[in-house]
C-alpha cells in the first residue's frame, strides 16, 4: 500500500495532534494545519482544503504509516488522504508463474497430430488456480481511501512534547531565591571581579612602563582606581540587612539551630526555619504572648529546579492584626518531601494547601482533604513546576468561546482520548 495523496478537510481544530503524530508531513499554525513543501511532489505549502496535495513518489511508502497514525489520533477527522495498492510488485509475479509451463509445452508440441486430443483440455485446468491470486485482496486495496482509517475508533493519544515546538521549555538555571547569605555572597564576587579588574590594571601599566623605558619614551599615564559616585537617588535598593527586630530575634533565641536564616529587608521580615521545624514554628508564631501572629494570611510555593539539595521553597505569610505586624516564614523542601500541614495550627491553610498539591505537587502531611482545589482530579502535571509547558501538557488547548454551537467541544469530549484529559463529560450518580 501507499498514500499518493493527503489534505485536511474543513472543520480543522488546530489542535497539534497531527504534527505530534506525524510532524514530517504536517505543520499547525495559528490558526490552520497545513502540509509540508518538503514532501509535497509541487512544493507548495497551503491549507490542502480546495486541492489534494500529491507526495514525493519516494515518500509515498515511508510515510504511511505516520499519515496514518495521524489520521487515527486527529480528533475531529479531518485528515483525509487516497491509498492505493501497491500492485507492481506483485504483478510479475503471476507472469513468473505461467514461463515455466511454457517451457514445458514446447516438448509436447513435436507431435502436430495430437493438437485436436482432448487432452488439452485439462490444460486450462491450471487457470482456475491462477484465479486465487487476483483475489489476494490486490483488486480490493485499490480503491480504497481514508474510508478505512476514519471508520477506526482513534486509540488513546499521548502527547509528545518533543514533536510539539510550541511545548517546548526552557529549564532555568540559577536560583533567585531572596536570602542574605545570597546577597552577601553576591556583593563578595563583584568586589573580588572589580579588585582582579583592579589588579590587571596595574599589571598593564607596570608593563607599559617598562616597555617604554626600554624604548627611551615617557612612561604613561599612572591609573587612577575610579570612585563610586554618590547617587542622590530616592530610589534606593531594599538591600537584605542583618535581623534587628524582636520578632526575629525571638524566633532565633527560642529556636535556635533549627532556624537556617533570617533578615529584613524593605521592611519585611523573613525567617528561615528548618523543614522538620515548621510546625513548631507555626506554633510559636501563635501561642507565643510576644509574638501572637493570629492569621495565616497566605501559604504559597515557587518550584527551583535548578537548587541543589532542595527544589521547592514553601511560605508562610503571618499576619498579627493586634499589633499590625507581618511575618514571613519559610522552609525549603526536596522533591517527594511531605511538611507538617499547618491546617491545626491554622485552619485558613485547608485550601491553601491544596492549591500548593494542585500546582506544585507538593502533598502535607495529616492534611485532611490533600486533593485537588483549582483542576479536576484527572488532571495529569502540576501547572505552576517550571517543566510544564505553557500551553499544557497535550489537554485541549482550543477556544471555546468561539464555539457557539457546541461542535467543537462535543467532538472533543468524544473523541479526544487522552487529548481531552480535562473535559470528561459529566456522568449522573
Amino acid at each position: 500500500m501507499a498514500i499518493i495523496k493527503v489534505w485536511i478537510d474543513e472543520g480543522c481544530i488546530v489542535c497539534n495532534a497531527c504534527e505530534a503524530e506525524c510532524a514530517d508531513v504536517f505543520h499547525v499554525t495559528d490558526d490552520t494545519c497545513v502540509i509540508n513543501a518538503a514532501v509535497r511532489a509541487d512544493g507548495q505549502t497551503t491549507e490542502n482544503r480546495a486541492e489534494m496535495a500529491p507526495l514525493k513518489a519516494d515518500l509515498q511508502k515511508s510515510l504511511e504509516a505516520g499519515i496514518v497514525a495521524a489520521a487515527a489520533g486527529c480528533p475531529v477527522t479531518v485528515i483525509k488522504f487516497e491509498q492505493v495498492a501497491d500492485a507492481a510488485p506483485e504483478a510479475p509475479a503471476p507472469v513468473k508463474a505461467p514461463e515455466p509451463v511454457v517451457v514445458e509445452a514446447p516438448a509436447p508440441a513435436a507431435p502436430v497430430q495430437a493438437a485436436p486430443e482432448p487432452v488439452k483440455a485439462p490444460e486450462p485446468a491450471p487457470a482456475p488456480v491462477k484465479a486465487p491470486e487476483p483475489v489476494a485482496v490486490d483488486p480490493p486495496p485499490a480503491p480504497a481511501t481514508e474510508a478505512p482509517a476514519a471508520s477506526e475508533a482513534p486509540a488513546a493519544y499521548v502527547y509528545d512534547l518533543k514533536a510539539a515546538p510550541n511545548r517546548q521549555v526552557v529549564m532555568p538555571k540559577t536560583v533567585p531565591l531572596p536570602s542574605l547569605r545570597t546577597y552577601l555572597e553576591e556583593q563578595a564576587a563583584l568586589a573580588a571581579a572589580d579588585e582582579a579588574k583592579w589588579k590587571k590594571t596595574l599589571a598593564d601599566y607596570e608593563t607599559a612602563k617598562a616597555k617604554a623605558e626600554a624604548e627611551g619614551k615617557d612612561a604613561p599615564k599612572a591609573p587612577v582606581r575610579p570612585v563610586p559616585r554618590p547617587d542622590a537617588n530616592d530610589m534606593k535598593f531594599p538591600a537584605p540587612q542583618a535581623p534587628t527586630d524582636p520578632d526575629l530575634l525571638r524566633l532565633m533565641e527560642v529556636l535556635g539551630d533549627k532556624v537556617e536564616e533570617a533578615y529584613q529587608q524593605g521592611g519585611e521580615m523573613t525567617c528561615q526555619v528548618h523543614r522538620d521545624a515548621i510546625r513548631e514554628a507555626l506554633e510559636l508564631c501563635r501561642e507565643d504572648p510576644a509574638l501572637r501572629y493570629e492569621m495565616l494570611a497566605d501559604e504559597t510555593a515557587t518550584h527551583y529546579p535548578a537548587a541543589q539539595g532542595w527544589a521547592f521553597a514553601v511560605v508562610y505569610h503571618l499576619t498579627s492584626i493586634r499589633r499590625h505586624k507581618r511575618l514571613r516564614l519559610r522552609i525549603l523542601v526536596p522533591e517527594g518531601y511531605e511538611p507538617a500541614s499547618a491546617v491545626p495550627v491554622y485552619p485558613t491553610a485547608n485550601w491553601l494547601e491544596r492549591e500548593i498539591w494542585d500546582m506544585l505537587g507538593i502533598r502535607f502531611q495529616e492534611h485532611p482533604d490533600m486533593t485537588r482545589i483549582l483542576c479536576p482530579e484527572d488532571w495529569e502535571g502540576h501547572a505552576l513546576r517550571k517543566e510544564y509547558p505553557t500551553p499544557g501538557l497535550g489537554q485541549r488547548d482550543i477556544d471555546f468561546r468561539e464555539d457557539r454551537s457546541g461542535v467543537l467541544m462535543r467532538l472533543a469530549m468524544e473523541k479526544a482520548g487522552n487529548l481531552g484529559i480535562n473535559l470528561h463529560p459529566p456522568k449522573a450518580e
